[in-house]
């Protein structure tokens, strides 16, 4: 059978090492062949793109005048892998990633291909010492943000349908761009972005599948973990309220309008009078940009 045609869609910010690392364990650990990969440099400056576009000859290279952000970018992205491939799957990756099994790509348009109603896949993600990131187990998400957890539950590597998908390998069949578009650029630059978009999926009568059965290797965080905390910590608010006023019910959104004003008294990170200012500050910037809830 054809394979199906996948349009790959990479953004960066920061990184150099990691995206090259990445970019060629792809090229070279991938049997499948039918796919163009789409990078955008969105650090501002466009040395990156130059660099991958002198190494990398056979990828598309964007080079963003300044930083536009992570939603933003990718649309970029996806917009012109359909103008001028176009394809059957848009494939969008963070640029922190290892390709580990030659067969991931087959494995989860098999799945998406088997299933009509599925309209966004992803996979087990596993951090570089091979334990676990994400894995899904009775159709429910577990993230592991910190390194070390490791499971044997063989669960974890079938294939099962889930509430949602996480945005650093996010696998979208074309019928679901003509249905609902592209991604809220009002979450750029980061967070949120990739629940929004599985709410609206959702909404218009598409399922999601978790494809246990392959894995990636997601290095986590590289670029944000480079950015200012303060900054960190008001766009989490400001993207979460965002989700939580397009898609929660009215006692939903005054329960976690409590949660997050108890939030500014934990005394981790930014200091309590910093964290209420820019708390009202993503509550300001929300409220402006109501009307624009789409």
């Amino acid at each position: 059978m054809k394979e199906k045609k996948i349009g790959i869609i990479i953004t960066t910010y920061s990184q150099k090492e990691l995206l090259i690392n990445f970019i060629e364990s792809l090229i070279e650990k991938t049997n499948y062949q039918n796919y163009k990969i789409y990078f955008i440099d969105d650090s501002g400056k466009g040395k990156i793109g130059v660099k991958i576009k002198k190494k990398f000859p056979s990828i598309d290279v964007t080079i963003n005048k300044k930083n536009l952000g992570c939603s933003k970018s990718y649309n970029l992205g996806m917009k012109k892998a359909i103008k001028e491939y176009p394809p059957d799957y848009l494939l969008l990756m963070n640029d922190d990633m290892k390709i580990v099994d030659k067969n991931w790509l087959q494995k989860m348009v098999s799945v998406a291909e088997g299933n009509f109603q599925v309209g966004i896949l992803g996979c087990r993600i596993i951090y570089p010492d091979r334990s676990l990131q994400w894995v899904a187990k009775n159709g429910k998400i577990n993230f592991f943000k910190q390194r070390g957890y490791f499971e044997k539950n063989e669960e974890i590597k079938k294939n099962q349908q889930v509430s949602n998908i996480i945005g650093c390998c996010f696998l979208i069949k074309k019928e679901v761009i003509k249905k609902i578009g592209f991604w809220d650029e009002k979450f750029s630059p980061a967070y949120g972005e990739e629940t929004d978009y599985c709410f609206r999926a959702k909404k218009a009568g598409f399922n999601f599948m978790y494809v246990g059965e392959t894995e990636i290797i997601h290095y986590g965080g590289a670029s944000t973990n480079k950015l200012e905390s303060e900054w960190i910590w008001f766009l989490k608010k400001r993207n979460a309220i965002r989700l939580e006023w397009k898609h929660y019910s009215l006692w939903k959104i005054i329960y976690y309008t409590i949660i997050h004003f108890c939030s500014i008294f934990d005394k981790k990170g930014v200091n309590i009078k910093k964290k209420l200012g820019l708390l009202l500050k993503a509550y300001q910037v929300n409220i402006k940009n109501r009307e624009k809830f789409s």
